[in-house]
């Protein structure tokens, strides 16, 4: 049946747009995640104290990829509606599938882009902000979080 379907898809005349419904409707969906993992020059860490996350209500930034950008460009938005904070990616730190949702998470080492100034969250889900170094981070984070950040840092030399 494969083979059939291989030999079609080969020889039928269909545009892109007729291919890509078929590959759309044949495949699995699945959500495209971001965190962020933002250090200032002193090596301190951004965190945000979420208001719907239970029990690690303090974790690095994150969001959803929307339809139309890539994760760069997802996770600089995110800042930007959430704390107001110009940002530049410097690197993917790692991507991992969640073994039981059909979701992919990006995670990002990101640099603030100019001077950070007084963080004040901006939208509803974020209740504080701020840079901490990891020695002095406010609460518990989520799992893997505190690795991520070990490695980011160690990749930035600090």
């Amino acid at each position: 049946m494969k083979r059939l379907l291989l030999w079609l898809w080969r020889v039928l005349p269909m545009t892109y747009g007729v291919r890509f419904r078929a590959l759309w409707l044949l495949n699995q969906k699945f959500l495209v995640g971001v965190a962020g993992v933002v250090v200032d020059d002193l090596g301190r860490v951004l965190l945000l104290k979420h208001t719907y996350r239970a029990p690690h209500q303090w974790g690095l930034p994150s969001g959803w990829v929307q339809r139309g950008e890539g994760p760069r460009e997802a996770i600089v938005r995110e800042l930007k509606e959430e704390v107001g904070l110009p940002v530049r990616v410097l690197s993917v730190l790692e991507v991992e599938a969640d073994p039981v949702y059909p979701r992919v998470d990006l995670t990002l080492v990101c640099r603030p882009d100019g001077p950070v100034g007084d963080l004040r969250p901006l939208d509803r889900e974020i209740e504080r902000a701020g840079f901490f170094r990891p020695d002095e981070f406010p609460g518990p984070l989520p799992p893997p979080q505190p690795d991520l950040i070990r490695r980011a840092l160690a990749s930035l030399g600090f």
